[in-house]
């Protein structure tokens, strides 16, 4: 059933939902923050947007830049927890490799506006909030850099090459595909990993 709309304000005809209310705020600053960057939207703006109220807004959320935290946040801990579950599967570091970068790129392919603001916004992240995104950040850094160690450890990948360099240059590679990737365009996100792993690993196998 639609919802109904009365004063300037949503009222959900099964009673007040406050999933679907904090989705659609979410929902709404994810739009606007990408197309208009954090400093040009306003709450009024997110608000208005999502046909909701201050009050609302003020009832999920304690400020613009707390909302930009948790977006960020929900990003970040979808990427933690797939690449923790990658590592903790063991196996061939190469393989391990392999799964991070399609895990990177689904990530830009499943939460394209997230990954916008992430890379562009969180700047305007300050004290506790930027402490805590920049641990769960640092935290999927090591999970890439230990699979690349391991594979140099191994004798598996080279080992004349940095694992930080080179899990920067993964991470930073897959994460300017949103400015490019197109979901609808002729090539998968399947295909922009295969492409991704080969040149990747065609640099990085030991005898190569």
């Amino acid at each position: 059933m639609a919802e109904e709309k009365t004063s300037g304000r949503r009222r959900w005809p099964e009673g007040y939902d406050p999933q679907r209310t904090r989705s659609e705020l979410v929902a709404s600053a994810l739009r606007l923050f990408e197309e208009n960057g954090f400093d040009r939207t306003s709450l009024q703006q997110i608000v208005v947007d999502a046909n909701l109220t201050k009050g609302a807004f003020y009832h999920h959320f304690e400020s613009k830049e707390d909302l930009l935290w948790r977006i960020q946040t929900e990003y970040l801990d979808t990427q933690l927890e797939g690449a923790q579950a990658i590592v903790e599967q063991g196996g061939d570091p190469i393989d391990q490799v392999r799964e991070l970068i399609r895990l990177s790129l689904e990530g830009v392919a499943q939460h394209r506006p997230h990954v916008a603001i992430f890379q562009q916004e969180r700047r305007h992240l300050t004290g506790e909030r930027l402490a805590e995104i920049t641990r769960r950040r640092d935290e999927v850094e090591a999970l890439f850099r230990g699979a690349v160690q391991a594979g140099i450890d191994a004798g598996r990948l080279r080992g004349d090459v940095s694992a930080r360099i080179v899990t920067f240059g993964i991470l930073g590679m897959c994460a300017w595909a949103f400015q490019w990737f197109n979901p609808r365009g002729s090539l998968s996100i399947d295909d922009v990993a295969t492409q991704f792993t080969a040149m990747v690993l065609d640099g990085l196998v030991a005898g190569a």
